[in-house]
């Protein structure tokens, strides 16, 4: 990412989140990421660790920096529509979640935000009633 995109990704954070809500780290090396605190309405906290190596060109991967279950305790399947999932990191066993379908370099940070904190609420009503993902959150029409 280059220092204009950088700058323009910081002031959009600063403005809408708490500054102590996310980090960016290795800026400029091939492991780019930011890592980013999400508070469901539940108040529960997840951590989110987003790739940024081809951001904006390329859509970035989107972990929980933790191993999901479903309601019935058994870890949520890597590549899933019903579950809105991606795959696992497998070194250290976090999922990864869907958050745009079409992908656009004009799309800001804080909106992979907003949508990653959608994905975890509907991921905490699945916890409650069992019903997957999609069940309240449609796929993106391309």
């Amino acid at each position: 990412m280059d220092q204009q995109r950088l700058a323009m990704e910081m002031a959009v954070l600063n403005k809408y989140l708490t500054p102590n809500l996310f980090k960016f780290q290795e800026l400029g090396a091939p492991n780019e990421h930011i890592v980013m605190a999400a508070r469901t309405n539940r108040k529960n906290i997840y951590r989110l660790y987003i790739k940024l190596a081809d951001f904006p060109l390329q859509k970035p991967e989107v972990y929980v920096a933790q191993t999901l279950k479903d309601k019935w305790g058994h870890v949520l399947p890597e590549f899933s529509g019903k579950m809105h999932t991606l795959g696992t990191w497998q070194e250290k066993g976090w999922t990864q979640i869907c958050h745009y379908g079409a992908w656009n370099p004009d799309v800001a940070i804080y909106k992979i935000y907003i949508k990653c904190r959608l994905w975890l609420e509907m991921y905490e009503l699945h916890l409650q009633t069992g019903k997957p993902i999609d069940y309240y959150l449609n796929h993106q029409q391309m």
